[in-house]
């Protein structure tokens, strides 16, 4: 850790400093750390191990401890119970007999409880409330002057999660903090911690309606029902749900999904998002009912996590409340956007934690040993693939959020240590005879690569594609993904310190072109390990552009709390500012940009395209639109549109995102061309 007392150099490379001692870090990582050290609290809880004198600040640390120190003690500890607010410890034993168990093999037969639940993710994640609604990167070093500010701010943030963080590996980011609003936009001088009132959002006082932690007043009408979707919606939701959404989160597998044996809030989330690309059968298919049954089924399942989403007694409850926050969070951010997105946010902060606590990030032992029969040792292999792609769907939603919301990651892929997800053909095995048909044809191949080795692999100066095993296009995703997160941590120091680190671009280069024998397989299809998705090819895109031409928010250290507000504020800037690259970047960048613009054009039904890739695309056309504006030749000519012909690119735009107009996103996106001005 570098560390020094400030100097007359000190500003230019340790550009973070310490507001109580004033001792300077060239990592902010390095400095939230040392900060903590200046809160410490002699109140902090701590859980000591059962088996051995070792303490530790959160559970979730204790219980990893026990799982790999004491694995012989592992089956015999209780299994887990309701949390609870300290409040509450005093009842725990009476408690004890009475919690409900919740499985994701059968529905739940008890209905959510009706009596408010005390605040106890506040204690067990740390989540905090601002009424302040955004996120500002620096949020650790207002938490040293909290006192001094406290009289103008309603709201706290919860200083147990700076405590808990330096206890633990992980660390503490902007995530973990509650954002009320998700239409903000901090700039680097706002103070996460002035400002903000509490009647201009009515979610900032959730806490004082009585709710279940997690809910909000939008949510009143839903609580007190006990709504479930008939059959008929259930049918057409979930052939809607693996039509539509499945592909760019492939983690539920269609020949052995059963809506009748799998937990209610996580058929809940699939419907949600399901009907925002369908109608409601039981209103006769008529216009808008599909999102009036997408809203009631997304507040619905609100409730039903808020109330019984607690209950954590077996890995495959962890794993369907994991898969429901996933599906909740996405709803929130990319298809209903505005004020839900500060729930999006919020929930990621729990599944990060539940994702932890719950060992997802570790393999499991597969059932495979002890299948007696062909169809037993299939679906082992699904329960163990469905788990790796579950957490490889985390890790790119919370990646996903540092490219286009500049909010810091929260899943490390040094935590990952699962191997890259198998080839397509064999997770979509209708049968367990066909899935054996394939293994047999797959013959002996090279062994399978954990997704760290391969992140390893593509970054070495010598790696040889031929020898990877073969692995899935999602596997692929989520190593640009890495590459991606990478050149923007770059542009990011780079802009922070005004030095250049060539080097580690070069590498990141060097990697994303040798990715992209996988993603872009050749035409004479003879690799087997080289299959390609939209998702694949636009992310790698996406990062082949970000590589070269960095984010002016991001390097700005803007950090937006919604999509709303990151597609505004690239708007904003696209519309006033020139390029600020040459002409020679603008070429070496045309490529992917053109990629883009190709797809745009080609795609005339884009009722499957996954939000992220809407998004990327929309980046890419502002970039295009810029340099049509600064008449650099050929800039959108692929489509038709001349040089210097401003006004016919936004005409071609409009066009283009209008087809995406059925969903809240595309909405926005024309929106935001009316910005753009010429």
């Amino acid at each position: 850790m570098s560390v020094a007392i400030a100097g007359p150099d000190a500003q230019c490379y340790q550009p973070f400093q310490c507001q109580v001692c004033q001792t300077r870090f060239t990592r902010h990582e390095n400095l939230k750390r040392h900060a903590a050290l200046h809160t410490g609290s002699r109140e902090k809880p701590s859980f000591p191990c059962e088996f051995c004198p070792i303490t530790f600040s959160r559970r979730d640390l204790r219980h990893r401890h026990i799982r790999r120190k004491h694995p012989e003690h592992e089956e015999r500890r209780a299994p887990k119970r309701r949390r609870r607010n300290s409040t509450a410890a005093t009842a725990e034993t009476s408690a004890d007999g009475s919690d409900a168990e919740c499985s994701s093999s059968s529905k739940p037969a008890s209905k959510p409880k009706l009596q408010p639940q005390p605040q106890q993710w506040d204690e067990e994640l740390g989540l905090g409330m601002l009424s302040s609604g955004g996120w500002h990167p620096d949020w650790l070093n207002a938490q040293l002057i909290h006192d001094e500010h406290q009289q103008h701010h309603l709201g706290t943030v919860n200083l147990g999660l700076v405590e808990s963080a330096v206890g633990g590996q992980e660390q503490p980011t902007a995530k973990d903090i509650e954002p009320t609003t998700g239409a903000n936009v901090l700039e680097p001088g706002q103070h996460p911690l002035m400002g903000g009132s509490p009647a201009s959002n009515p979610d900032s006082i959730v806490f004082n309606q009585g709710l279940p932690d997690g809910l909000s007043p939008s949510d009143l009408p839903y609580f007190q029902e006990e709504w479930y979707p008939t059959a008929s919606q259930i049918a057409q939701g979930v052939d809607l749900f693996f039509t539509h959404v499945s592909h760019f989160v492939p983690f539920l597998h269609l020949p052995t999904f059963d809506p009748t044996q799998s937990a209610e809030h996580l058929v809940l989330a699939m419907l949600c998002l399901a009907y925002q690309h369908g109608e409601d059968p039981d209103a006769g298919n008529g216009p808008s009912t599909g999102d009036n049954l997408s809203q009631h089924c997304f507040h619905r399942a609100r409730v039903l996590i808020a109330s019984e989403g607690e209950l954590e007694d077996s890995p495959a409850d962890e794993l369907a409340l994991v898969q429901t926050y996933l599906l909740l969070e996405i709803a929130a951010m990319t298809y209903l956007c505005g004020k839900d997105s500060a729930y999006g946010l919020k929930v990621h902060s729990k599944m990060i934690s539940l994702v932890r606590s719950s060992g997802l990030t570790q393999p499991r032992l597969s059932a495979s040993t002890t299948a007696e029969d062909l169809d037993s040792l299939w679906r082992a292999f699904v329960k163990v693939e469905s788990q790796k792609r579950t957490l490889f769907a985390v890790h790119q939603i919370d990646a996903l959020w540092y490219q286009i919301l500049s909010i810091p990651r929260s899943l490390s892929h040094l935590e990952i240590k699962h191997e890259l997800p198998c080839p397509e053909d064999r997770w979509a095995a209708s049968s367990a005879s066909v899935w054996a048909h394939r293994e047999l044809l797959r013959g002996h191949t090279l062994p399978p690569l954990q997704y760290a080795d391969a992140v390893r692999r593509f970054l070495s100066s010598d790696a040889a594609v031929d020898t990877l095993p073969p692995f899935d296009s999602y596997g692929a995703i989520n190593i640009t993904q890495f590459l991606l997160s990478s050149a923007r941590e770059v542009s990011g120091w780079s802009a922070m310190t005004g030095r250049l680190s060539l080097e580690r671009l070069e590498t990141l280069k060097a990697s994303l072109v040798t990715l992209g024998t996988f993603v872009h397989p050749p035409e004479d299809g003879l690799s087997s390990s080289r299959t390609s998705s939209v998702e694949a090819t636009a992310t790698w895109e996406m990062a082949m552009i970000e590589l070269r031409i960095w984010s002016s928010t991001h390097t700005g250290g803007v950090v937006q709390g919604s999509v709303d507000a990151a597609l505004k504020q690239l708007t904003s800037v696209a519309s006033s500012s020139e390029p600020s690259y040459g002409a020679e970047t603008a070429q070496a960048t045309r490529p992917y940009i053109d990629w883009f613009l190709r797809y745009l054009d080609d795609t005339i039904a884009p009722e499957s395209e996954s939000p992220w890739v809407a998004l990327f695309a929309f980046k890419a056309f502002l970039i295009a639109w810029q340099l049509v504006r600064a008449e650099i030749t050929g800039a959108m000519q692929v489509v038709g549109v001349k040089d210097g012909d401003v006004d016919g690119a936004i005409a071609w735009a409009r066009d283009i995102f209008r087809r995406r107009e059925r969903r809240r996103l595309g909405k926005i996106i024309v929106e935001c061309l009316d910005l753009l001005v010429p």
